[in-house]
This record gives structure tokens, sequence and C-alpha cells, in this order.
């Protein structure tokens, strides 16, 4: 006698077979992993360019119905399968050939690749969105933004991340089509996501933007906000990059009236959640000249650097920067002009706010414990390193602020310049005064971008050194590990250096050396010595020692105590 399997059972089989079908074809199945948009000048591959994608499941995927958008055009891709782990190209039909020795790939019609960076949306034959990404010029080196290289994703693990995830590829022949790629490596995504900015983008509607890409269906689940004030009536995640949220309101927020909106529970697409963040928002004022000015200027990058220019809100005002531009010098008048947005972006009272083409790159070369409101913009008018300016005009042209620059404006005392800003030391001057700019301290690694001058008067009418604590346990338990040196100078561009005596009068630990001293410093101290050995418990002397450019100097010295188990 035959078995055969009951009615119910054949049902769960089959909904199980549906359901790995549809789980394969699911968010991030198969991702966009290396990108050649630009193959002229040939480094070593064909003249050809090429997308290539990858299946991260261990399933076989059909591609049957499945379109892939670039920038705005549709194109329907073939019924090819990509196996389980395996890669396809997808390039136009009249390169496939030069592109046919690289294994499985797919020639479309209008497949075009913009240099400049466009967005790239994978969806499969239902219609729901696979994949995307946006990836713009300024993810290349500027040594190897010519053309010939391809950007390459490090971990296929981590596929919502933007710029940070990605790299030019180190193969020699400028990339690796339908192969492992050269960058990959573990990178995973451990941070939760953070507010970027916010937007009024009407009186009854505010859109909040983060730093990366959120999980839709989670944000939905577990989302909470609530706004002071206002009542939200309605939330949602706007497609395809799930990158902001939008709030509609029960009736128009007013001017002049600060609120305060209160997020909790917001995934990134790696899980990782924001427990909770307060927001200001407020409805933008009419701002006149001289409330938004110019705070900081880096035109010298290092090596794979970017420019950057700081505004500074000097005001109790929410000003919008619709429209805004911002110019260079050229022969002694204004010279090549860009818009710094759009769109509604919002200053708060009292904000720093940096404005780069690539907020990656300038977070990279100057960490902060602060985080700095760096705002991305599509391009920066060119400042070169020896002499020009920078020019900031409102929506409808008018003057805010200006800076005429030159390198020599930097401290005597600076080394080399590269790397340095310059940044305005009294933000109640207005005018091109070049005696109000002053090199950055190298004790905050040379610039502040988004955050409060390193060089910035506070009011100091002498100098002053506190150590907190006194007395310090560095024995990693996480309270009063380390010791603070607390600086607060009266005038800005100091050199100096900091060093630890023991009782003997020698000298076991140098802090720095020559640097460069901002007006408000904190320089820390972990009870290690210069070899990396843990210092005794017992009394240790600190040294402060300044000079500046005139060649008065100034000593502080402070007792400290090390604690040890």
């Amino acid at each position: 006698m035959h078995s055969f399997p009951s009615i119910s059972l054949i049902v769960l089989i089959r909904c199980c077979l549906l359901y790995g079908t549809l789980s394969a074809q699911g968010f991030n199945s198969v991702v966009v992993t290396e990108i050649m948009s630009d193959p002229t000048p040939v480094v070593g591959l064909p003249d050809a360019e090429y997308l290539e994608l990858f299946n991260r499941t261990n399933q076989s995927i059909s591609l049957a119905g499945w379109r892939l958008t670039i920038g705005e055009r549709a194109s329907a891709l073939p019924a090819v399968a990509i196996p389980a782990g395996g890669y396809l190209l997808v390039c136009s039909r009249t390169t496939s050939a030069l592109l046919g020795g690289y294994g499985p790939l797919v020639g479309l019609t209008s497949f075009s690749l913009v240099n400049s960076g466009t967005t790239l949306t994978l969806r499969n034959a239902g219609g729901a969105m696979v994949h995307f990404m946006e990836f713009r010029d300024t993810w290349w080196p500027a040594a190897q933004r010519g053309g010939g290289y391809a950007l390459e994703m490090i971990d296929t693990d981590n596929p919502c991340a933007g710029s940070e995830n990605w790299r030019v590829s180190s193969a020699s022949a400028g990339g690796t089509p339908n192969q492992r790629n050269s960058v990959a490596g573990r990178n995973p995504d451990l941070v939760p996501p953070v507010v970027d900015r916010v937007e009024v983008s009407a009186a009854s509607q505010v859109k909040v933007y983060f730093n990366e890409r959120l999980d839709s269906l989670a944000t939905i689940q577990s989302g909470k906000y609530l706004l002071r004030g206002r009542t939200i009536r309605r939330s949602f995640l706007e497609s395809p990059a799930f990158m902001s949220q939008s709030f509609d309101l029960d009736g128009p927020i007013l001017e002049g009236t600060r609120y305060e909106l209160t997020l909790q529970d917001m995934a990134d697409c790696a899980g990782n959640r924001l427990k909770e963040v307060l927001v200001t928002i407020g409805l933008p004022s009419r701002a006149d000249s001289g409330d938004v000015i110019i705070n900081e200027i880096l035109f010298n990058p290092r090596s794979n650097g970017v420019d950057f220019v700081e505004l500074y809100n000097r005001t109790p005002k929410f000003i919008s920067l619709s429209n805004w531009t911002l110019s260079n010098k050229n022969n002694g008048g204004e010279g090549s002009t860009r818009k710094i947005t759009t769109r509604s972006i919002i200053m708060n009272p009292y904000e720093f706010l940096a404005l780069s083409t690539n907020p990656t790159r300038v977070k990279e070369q100057y960490p902060a414990e602060l985080t700095g409101n760096i705002l991305a913009v599509e391009s920066m008018p060119s400042f070169p390193n020896e002499a020009s300016g920078v020019v900031l005009r409102d929506g409808v042209g008018r003057l805010f602020d200006q800076f005429d620059y030159q390198e020599s404006y930097h401290s005597p005392l600076l080394a080399n310049p590269d790397g340095v800003s310059l940044e305005r030391i009294y933000p109640e001057k207005f005018g091109n005064d070049p005696q109000n700019w002053q090199s950055a301290s190298s004790v905050v690694g040379y610039a502040t971008p988004g955050y409060a001058n390193s060089q910035g008067i506070t009011g100091a009418v002498s100098d002053e050194v506190e150590i907190v604590p006194e007395a310090f346990t560095p024995d990693g338990d996480g309270f009063d590990d380390v010791t603070t040196i607390r600086l607060a100078l009266s005038s800005p561009g100091r050199i100096g250096s900091v060093q630890v005596f023991d009782v003997q009068g020698r000298v076991i630990r140098t802090l720095l050396s020559n640097s460069l001293f901002g007006t408000t410093n904190e320089i820390q101290w972990d009870g290690i010595d210069d070899r990396g050995e843990p210092v005794r418990t017992g009394y240790y002397l600190l040294l402060v020692n300044l000079f500046d450019v005139s060649g008065t100097s100034r000593q502080f010295k402070k007792r400290v105590v090390v604690v040890r188990p």
C-alpha cells in the first residue's frame, strides 16, 4: 500500500517553497557590489561601463520580470538566473562583447551610467524594491576620479551603508568584474542612525533626515514620535532611500516658537536602534545681513581630503538656507558661484553648519567627540591654496558675509598648513579682517567642522588651568580612568607643550610637544608613560609651557595623583 502525504502537508510544502522563493527575492537578496561608471582612460579592463550584481542568498534567483532603474530610466532584465553566491554583470548591449570574457552578463539597450553619480534601484517581478543605492563621483579619491577605476562594496553583509562601505578597487586592472572584490572585508554597521537635519517643508509638515537608511518595517512597527505643542497626524518614511521621515501636523507651526520633536526606537538596516533623540524645530524667519557668517574655511586639505566652509547662525532665529550661494574670489571680484541647496535646510539658533561635497571624508580626517553638523552639497567653488576668498549670499542675492584669505594668514608657528583650517576668532566682529582669523588648534586635530571653533574667544580674561579629577584611578572600571587638563586661554594661536614629571623630576610622559593651542583645550592622561607602561601610585607634576609669536611665554604647574589598587 502506498502512503500519500496529507493535503495539509502538501499545502505546507508548497507554502514553504513559495516562501523560500519570495524571501530569496526579498530586500537586499541581490545587491550592486561594483560600479564602473567611467572606464576611460582604460587602466586594465575594457572600455565599458558595467554594474556587478551579487546574489547574497543560498538559492538561485531568476531575474525574470525584474527591473533595473538608473536615475529615472528603467530597463527590464531578461529571464537569467544568478546562482547562490554568484555574480552577474549588467552593461550596454553595444559593449557586451568587450566584457564577454569576464563571465555571466546581460546587455541592455538603454544602459548608461553618469560619471558624476546617480541612483540605482532593483525591483523584483512583483514591483517590490530589492536594492537601492546612490553613489557620487566624490566617492572616488581625486587622483582616481578621472576614469578607469571601479567602486567596490567592502562588506556585502552591510549593503545599506553608503560611501563608508565602498572603496576604489585596489586590483591592478582597476576592477574585479564577476569576482570577489579586491577591497572585500568585514565592515559591520554597529552605530545607531543619527539625525542629520530637519526641514520645515510646509507650515504643517516637518521632514527629518537621517545619516543612513532606516529599516522601514521596524520603524513602522516600533518607532514612536512626540511633537510638543502640536499633534502628529501621520508619519511616513520616504521611499526608496528610506533616509527621511515626514510628519504631517494638525496645524501650522508658528514663527518665533521653538518646538521639540522626540524620536524613539528608530532602527537602521543593520538593526541598530536610536533609543531617543530630541530635535529642535522652528519656522524660519527672515534673515538680515550678518545674521549668518562665514566661521571657518579649509582651503588647503590633506591628501585625498576636501574643502569645507563652515557657517554660524549668531542669532536666536531659525534661518532657511534655501537658494543661498557660495562664491569664490577671482581678480578682486566674485568668481564662480554654487548654490548651497534648493531645499529648506534650516539653521537653528546659534548653530554651526559645515558645507562639503564629502562629509564622510571630512569626518574621517577630523574625528571629534562632538558630532559636527556637516551638510553634503552638490558642488563647491574652488578655493585655491595661495589666496582667494569666499562670499556668502542669501536666496535673493543679498551679501551676508565675505572673507578674503591668504595662506600667509596661518600661524607663522605652524610647520605645515596643509589640512589646517582658518577659524574666526570673534563671531561678533563683522567684516573682512585678517586679524580676526587664526589657524585651528592641533589639540582638536587642526579643524572643527560643524562645531565651536578652537580659537574662538570665550570671554576668559586670564589664562586658567584646571585638572579634573586631581586624583584618578586608571583601573579600567569606567570611572575616573583618566585625568583631563582643561586649559582656557585669553588669546589664540599659542604654541606649547604638556609634560608629566615624576617626584624625581624626570619626564615620564610628553602629552603634547610644539603644538598649536586654541582658546579652549582639553588634554587627557591615562596614567601611561612614554614606554607604554602604567605608572605607579603616587604624586606627579603636570607642566604646561606656552609661548606666542612675540616670544612671550607662560608656564603652569599642576599636581595630579595616580591611585592604583
